[in-house]
């Protein structure tokens, strides 16, 4: 059996990193003769060589979108039936004709609406709509669809007609170097200006992500006595949404005292801020499966967290909830964490064993089982 993946939309970050990681884990003896990934020559310089692997890039995924779309709905499909049986779509929205298929739902921007109104910006609103086009093609024409939380599949089996698909859910794992230990969680008299409680928020900057909702809150708490201050760690995608955050900034502390903006910090970097923090603040209200949310699970710190779905799949009781969009709701989150050592430590601890269950051999071994299912019932194997 000769598999392919189209990699040829991922851009970097978290598509990249999945890639990586199952292809570090392909299982062995199961039929699977070659891999062929086809993507841009960046993606291609970041995953692992192996006699496996075979690593295919044309000049149209190294160009724009507009090369990009051209080539994919004009001779892709003829470079993907020289070199493979079965083709998984990783970001889910391959739009040729090429049978058999998996697709995968990794993106509920394409589906939430409700976000886009949040939005207000034409352009960012006709790339989801184009996206949101290009995923429904490739879920009709699929064969099998992979989704990384209950909650997408639940929301997008919806809004989509699913009847007839192979359905399953494998879960992302997580990066053995976010483990951490949980310390001793100290009473906040224990902490002062020169010693502030230090939180940490990590993720991109889009208008879901609510970043200046979680200045607002750190600065309401100031104000209330308490020494905290936080770090904003993560690249802008969205720059009306990066200019409301500078400005938050200027307005609330200009000279970053107790705000920190360190912007996009490579992801090989990003568990150095967990090991320097105390508490997480994760505030976004638009995920699929939030990594960002287990990793910081598996970091042994405890987390105030928004309440909006799927973070509860994934966190379940064991963290501070709020209300993203109300500022007072996120400071009277953090507020009850930083009241409650007792607490901080029982959750983390909770929360360092729950992740225990996400890893990426797991996920590897899943998908490429799910992938050789699909092959099998289609060549009736």
């Amino acid at each position: 059996m000769k598999v392919g993946i189209d990699a040829s939309n991922i851009g970097g970050g978290g598509g990249v990193t999945h890639l990586k990681e199952i292809l570090s884990f392909i299982p062995a003896n199961e039929g699977i003769e070659n891999i062929s990934v086809f993507a841009s020559q960046k993606v291609l310089n970041q995953i692992p060589d192996d006699d496996i692997i075979q690593k295919i890039t044309f000049p149209a995924l190294n160009k724009g979108l507009f090369h990009r779309v051209k080539f994919q709905l004009s001779v892709y499909d003829q470079h993907i039936k020289q070199h493979c049986d079965i083709l998984f779509s990783i970001t889910g929205d391959y739009p040729g004709r090429f049978n058999p298929v998996v697709g995968m739902s990794r993106n509920m921007l394409l589906f939430e609406r409700d976000i886009w109104k949040e939005i207000k910006h034409p352009k960012e609103i006709m790339r989801f709509w184009l996206n949101y086009l290009k995923q429904k093609r490739c879920f009709k024409k699929a064969k099998g669809i992979i989704f990384i939380s209950e909650y997408a599949k639940d929301y997008v089996s919806k809004k989509l007609n699913l009847r007839n698909k192979q359905i399953t859910v494998i879960h992302h794992g997580i990066s053995p170097r976010f483990q951490g230990k949980v310390s001793k969680q100290l009473s906040i008299e224990n902490y002062t200006e020169k010693n502030p409680f230090k939180l940490l928020y990590v993720s991109t900057v889009h208008v879901y992500k609510h970043q200046w909702n979680v200045i607002k809150a750190v600065d309401l708490l100031r104000k209330k006595g308490y020494p905290v201050e936080v770090d904003l760690v993560g690249g802008v995608i969205f720059n009306p949404a990066g200019k409301k955050l500078e400005s938050t900034i200027q307005e609330t502390d200009p000279q970053q005292k107790y705000i920190h903006y360190h912007g996009h910090v490579p992801y090989e970097k990003i568990d150095e801020f967990y090991k320097k923090a105390d508490g997480i603040v994760y505030a976004s209200t638009c995920e699929n499966m939030p990594n960002i949310l287990i990793e910081s699970m598996a970091s042994g710190l405890p987390i105030a967290c928004s309440n909006k779905q799927p973070m509860p799949e994934f966190l379940n009781d064991n963290g501070f909830y709020f209300n993203a969009k109300n500022v007072e709701s996120i400071a009277n989150a953090i507020e009850k964490m930083l009241l409650n050592p007792e607490k901080r430590e029982t959750l983390a601890k909770k929360n360092i064993e729950e992740v225990k269950k996400y890893t990426w051999e797991e996920t590897a071994n899943k998908t490429f089982n799910f992938i050789i299912k699909i092959y099998n019932q289609y060549y009736h194997v």
